[in-house]
């Protein structure tokens, strides 16, 4: 009963504040809140006050800590991970005189954003997790984060505790700053609150004998991953310092589950187990994981990677993805990648073990592989950022438990609980390419006899629509056009596309131009491959590029999308990164501002004489890239055309 007024007092508190947002303002209701909790803030003499910062593992910290707490006594906590000041005051709104504990998760992702969350907590516990690379690129370094999520700790008062991760170098060096009792923690022989026999193996749950002082308990937990350990005896340490006893604190954590996201069990009625690590994603973050499956007992191991973040400085985001691709196929059995970057890793796959790496660009193609693949006693770990990837509807589409497929909703809230996951939005696509992408690879007896051995399939991409002739998104049908012309070659129509054949370079050739809209080339593509005999290292797909300044031209021989979609399409309905590309640039000015508008625009005069040119030199370039072709198959480089 006490639980369900206290839900209903949260939702009707919530819609009063959208009220009165609409009326004011985001920023004045804001700062209003601030100014009342600071006003309220004098008045609370009772509870505990306790902050809790870090890189990582904060919210988790903070649910363990208030269920360990809750089991004796009485006390609020910020929900969520809604750790901004803003959060931070209205958990203090909401606290009355009478309680026992107040807890504060608190952000540190930019210099001076802990200072005045501090200077209205004024926590007298202070717990630290670890230091990470999150927020790297607001510090520029491991040092810079760790001096602001420091400050909790040199906030604390003489009469106060702070609660250090002694397995972290950058943590336990703030208790030199630190005028406060210190409690350590972790595994390390010098902690005062110390793990041992640390284990945590699929399915079991995280476990581990725990000493304090004199004091020895088993301590079991429903978490999984070793990795959380620093999660868990830093809620024990909170509950300490807070007063309570080992025995207490050992039978709070018992009753907590695992928390939305954060390695969070969750079995399907077809008998899937997931484990849902897919609230962020910080790079550095993933060799827990990664040590968490590998040492699972599962039937088989599927990793899904969504967007990463926190790459800090060095190799570009392209490597970093096709790495961390190399390092999943070493321990999985099958790796899924989804989001923008997913086709620049299927370069990762070594010879032999291409399909055991599947690459998607929506959530929705994902989740339609997952259907026909993951099957009872699997283990799939879904490691993605929320935000952006919303991975959890991949688990919701096993029972029809979402019909919304936007990739750029941008909300933080998980898609479990979203009021908007039952309607339908999000593009359909006729045949999807995670569809036609598991269609058989090896061509009919009827495709081997339209005599496409040793040909070159030059793909021009673009919209059929006559609207959309002479405009950025369009260069790739047009060379082919100009190619045929030149050639003396005629168009005949296919299904999914027309096709006109001829010789070019020394080599035989056949232009395409697929039938269908951009975003959904791959899917005709794919299937005229199958029906007429070639393969990827056949082709030579030609193309826009934004990223290149109108005009410029050159060739690549493979590699990701780089964010163009008929071309994700491809990668994604081929599951290969194989195509030589003639990329032709179209970007100026202003043009990504308005993106969709763009690419769709006629060009202007100007714009239509530097593009002739391009054209032109596209074609030599394409002869070039031919030649070298016929020239690795005869020994002899033949003559230009």
């Amino acid at each position: 009963m006490a639980r369900s007024w206290k839900l209903t007092s949260q939702r009707l508190s919530d819609a009063l504040a959208w009220r009165v947002r609409r009326l004011v303002g985001d920023q004045r209701l804001d700062r209003a809140i601030v100014r009342l909790a600071q006003a309220w803030r004098p008045h609370l003499h009772k509870p505990v006050f306790i902050g809790i910062a870090g890189s990582a593992g904060k919210t988790t910290t903070k649910e363990l800590l208030q269920g360990v707490l809750s089991y004796r006594r009485r006390g609020l906590a910020n929900p969520s991970s809604l750790n901004a000041l803003p959060e931070v005051a209205k958990v203090v709104l909401r606290l009355r005189a009478s309680h026992d504990f107040c807890i504060a998760e608190l952000s540190e992702d930019k210099p001076g954003i802990m200072d005045a969350p501090l200077a209205l907590l004024r926590p007298s516990v202070g717990i630290v997790t670890v230091i990470g690379n999150d927020h790297w690129s607001a510090f520029g370094s491991r040092e810079g984060i760790a001096r602001e999520t420091g400050k909790l700790v040199a906030a604390l008062p003489a009469s106060g505790t702070a609660v250090l991760n002694a397995d972290d170098a950058a943590v336990l060096a703030m208790a030199q700053d630190c005028a406060a009792r210190v409690i350590t923690y972790g595994t390390s022989p010098q902690a005062s609150l110390r793990a041992q026999d640390v284990r945590s193996v699929w399915p079991e749950r995280l476990q581990m004998t725990l000493t304090w002082g004199a004091e020895r308990a088993q301590v079991r937990t429903q978490l999984c991953g070793t990795h959380l350990l620093p999660t868990v005896l830093g809620a024990i340490g909170g509950g300490l310092a807070a007063g309570l006893s080992l025995a207490d604190c050992v039978d709070g954590i018992a009753s907590v589950q695992a928390f939305d996201g954060r390695m969070q069990p969750v079995t399907t009625a077809d008998g899937v187990s997931f484990i849902r690590d897919d609230f962020k994603a910080p790079l550095w973050t993933l060799d827990a994981c990664f040590e968490f499956m590998k040492s699972a007992h599962a039937r088989r191991k599927i990793i899904v990677i969504g967007t990463l973040s926190d790459y800090g400085a060095g190799t570009g985001a392209s490597r970093k993805y096709a790495d961390v691709a190399r390092r999943a196929l070493e321990i999985a059995d099958l790796v899924v990648f989804v989001g923008p970057w997913a086709p620049s890793t299927l370069k990762a796959a070594p010879p032999g073990s291409q399909e055991r790496l599947r690459a998607f660009s929506q959530v929705r193609d994902a989740a339609q592989y997952l259907m026909a693949h993951a099957t009872a006693q699997d283990l799939v770990l879904l490691k993605g950022t929320n935000k952006q990837d919303h991975l959890q509807r991949l688990i919701l589409a096993r029972d029809g438990g979402v019909a919304c497929w936007r990739d750029d909703c941008d909300r933080q809230v998980f898609c479990n609980d979203c009021p908007q996951r039952h309607q339908p939005s999000g593009h359909a696509l006729p045949v999807t390419n995670a569809a036609v992408a598991h269609a058989p690879a090896q061509p009919s007896a009827a495709a081997a006899e339209n005599g496409m051995a040793g040909v070159q399939v030059i793909v021009g991409l673009g919209n059929p629509e006559p609207q959309y002739a002479n405009t950025p998104h369009n260069v790739g049908y047009e060379l082919v056009d100009r190619l045929a012309a030149a050639l003396g070659l005629s168009w005949s129509t296919v299904p999914d596309a027309w096709i006109a054949r001829g010789d070019l370079a020394g080599c035989r050739v056949c232009l395409v131009k697929i039938r269908l809209t951009m975003n959904t080339t791959g899917v005709g593509l794919r299937r005229l491959s199958q029906d007429m005999g070639f393969n990827p290292g056949q082709c030579v797909l030609v193309l826009d590029d934004l990223a290149l300044p109108i005009g410029a031209v050159k060739a690549r021989q493979h590699g990701g999308a780089g964010g163009h979609r008929g071309l994700a399409s491809i990668l994604e309905a081929f599951q290969s990164d194989g195509f030589r590309r003639i990329k032709i640039g179209v970007g100026q000015a202003g043009a990504r501002a308005k993106l969709a508008e763009y690419v769709l625009t006629p060009f202007d005069a100007p714009s239509r004489s530097v593009m002739d040119t391009a054209l032109t030199a596209a074609i030599m370039r394409l002869s070039d890239m031919l030649a070298q072709s016929a020239a690795m198959t005869t020994g002899a480089l033949p003559a230009r055309t």
